[in-house]
């Protein structure tokens, strides 16, 4: 591959917006540039794109700050937009279009094959093999789930939003983008071994399905996050994730320890914590926000969790 022949210049920036800034090379675009695929990327732009082509094989991480759009890979297709971040795995690359050609505020890591597999040496590795042979690079064959995901919920979605974040304050260029990139893929391996582990429980006799049980309960989980304010009905969130009752009650209770009435009030009562001790709100107050009509039930509940009224949480 090339690189775009609308590269503007080499040097350091804080305004990303009309232009495509690479943080590795340092160097900035008009347009969307192609990419080296042994070469790795951290690129930050706020740009009108109406759709653009990824033909390599790399690894890539996505996360959208603003603006919306639909991402197209092996014959698979998902609609992607403001807050989420997605991992797409190594294949013969993806598109991303968008009809109305609207801004977009995007932070995008693109990694190297190499960069790839010396992380996962690194990751299965003994002390000794990675003393004798360091520079060693071994195929992962444990891909990736490659769902649109909530950056709020989970580890590797807050270091993303961070980073872009800090993207643009002026002490930024004094940051490695190799150690970013680094951290970012050690977050990102560590919730995958954790969400394998957890599709594993799931009573199935394929993996694969194991996996596609595991990204429904997922759509579950934010959905229940997302509407945490609200009344959330076990058809809702039946619905949701194209589970019946009865296989969404067992798989969720098998993954999360809970069955979802108990994770909701669970969540609610975690909250209210949360706003008591930041002192957002009053207690009558944080009852309303988490649906709670009556005021005694709701102190009934939380003194149930935690041992203490809500009054004790606040000065």
């Amino acid at each position: 591959m090339k690189y775009a022949t609308n590269l503007i210049n080499k040097r350091s920036i804080t305004n990303y917006r009309d232009k495509y800034y690479d943080h590795f090379s340092s160097e900035e675009y008009e347009k969307a540039p192609n990419f080296f695929q042994d070469k790795n990327y951290m690129m930050r732009h706020v740009t009108p794109l109406d759709n653009y082509v990824f033909d390599g094989n790399s690894l890539t991480i996505i996360f959208f700050k603003e603006g919306f759009g639909e991402l197209q890979w092996k014959h698979k297709s998902t609609k992607i937009g403001h807050n989420k971040f997605i991992v797409i795995n190594p294949s013969i690359g993806w598109e991303y279009t968008n009809e109305k050609r609207q801004y977009i505020d995007v932070l995008s890591l693109v990694i190297s094959n190499e960069f790839r597999k010396q992380l996962n040496f690194y990751n299965n590795a003994t002390v000794d093999q990675l003393l004798d042979t360091p520079f060693h690079q071994i195929e992962d064959h444990s891909f990736f789930m490659e769902n649109p995901l909530n950056a709020d919920y989970y580890s590797s979605g807050k270091l993303l939003k961070a980073i872009h974040q800090h993207s643009a304050d002026d002490e930024f260029k004094l940051l490695s983008p190799e150690e970013l990139a680094i951290e970012v893929l050690q977050r990102i391996s560590e919730e995958q071994i954790k969400a394998y582990t957890y599709a594993s429980r799931i009573e199935a006799k394929k993996k694969n399905t194991q996996i596609e049980i595991y990204r429904r309960l997922l759509i579950v989980y934010e959905y229940i996050h997302d509407n945490i304010a609200n009344p959330i009905s076990f058809q809702e969130l039946s619905l949701e994730s194209s589970l019946s009752k009865y296989h969404l009650y067992e798989s969720f209770k098998t993954v999360y320890g809970k069955t979802p009435h108990q994770y909701i009030n669970c969540l609610k009562v975690t909250k209210a914590k949360e706003y008591l001790q930041k002192e957002m709100f009053s207690i009558s107050e944080v009852a309303d926000l988490l649906g709670y009509s009556d005021l005694s039930v709701f102190s009934k509940v939380f003194k149930k969790v935690y041992g203490k009224p809500p009054s004790y949480y606040q000065k």
